[in-house]
């Protein structure tokens, strides 16, 4: 199961626990739960296959939200040659690709989807300390989680006090231990490097 923007959402998304119909393909088949997604019009069920090809494309569903601001910022660095409505029409096309093929990201609180080197991240799991230590190259797994938190988030968080008292020291396998968990660390990854991002929230 690949989708772009969402690693393995079998294990960290989940699946209903029994076939459904899809309702776009009106297949029986075992569905990502469509109830959380937002927009005008409402599903309730929409199978890998459906959501990974592109199917709501066409309609006015989102599973998620985008950093379109910072990915237009990202894009004006990057290519400094191209119009602003050049990379506005490169940001809303990557922004469409993500908000209608991506699986929903089950959170505490709402927040818009990294992104990272001009094009969003992927989601590759739930944060802990071997998941760090292990993502971690050319430095410590502490360092690599200090630097790779989002924008947004450094100036108002406690980033000593979240790794020594509050980022689980065993790894966060699936859906079901993120779900046992007030606190979330939410790990991403660049499509074009080896950056790291994290998000964080709380219940």
């Amino acid at each position: 199961m690949m989708f772009k923007y969402f690693d393995r959402p079998e294990v960290f998304s989940g699946l209903k626990t029994e076939a459904t119909t899809c309702d776009c393909c009106l297949q029986e088949k075992y569905c990502f739960d469509a109830n959380f997604f937002s927009g005008t019009e409402d599903i309730s069920s929409i199978c890998p296959e459906c959501l990974g090809s592109g199917k709501l494309l066409d309609k006015h569903i989102f599973s998620c939200s985008g950093d379109m601001t910072e990915l237009i910022r990202q894009l004006k660095e990057l290519h400094p040659s191209l119009t602003d409505s050049e990379i506005e029409k490169i940001a809303e096309e990557k922004t469409n690709e993500l908000e209608k093929t991506t699986p929903y990201l089950v959170t505490w609180q709402e927040w818009d989807w990294p992104c990272a080197d001009g094009d969003y991240c992927r989601f590759i799991g739930f944060g802990s300390r071997p998941l760090y230590n292990s993502l971690a190259t050319t430095t410590s797994g502490e360092e690599l989680f200090r630097n790779s938190f989002y924008y947004n988030l450094k100036d108002d968080s406690d980033i000593d006090y979240l790794w020594q008292d509050v980022l689980p020291d065993e790894e966060v396998k699936d859906y079901n231990d993120s779900n046992e968990m007030s606190t979330l660390f939410y790990v991403f990854k660049s499509l074009n490097s080896e950056k790291i991002v994290t998000i964080w929230d709380c219940e």
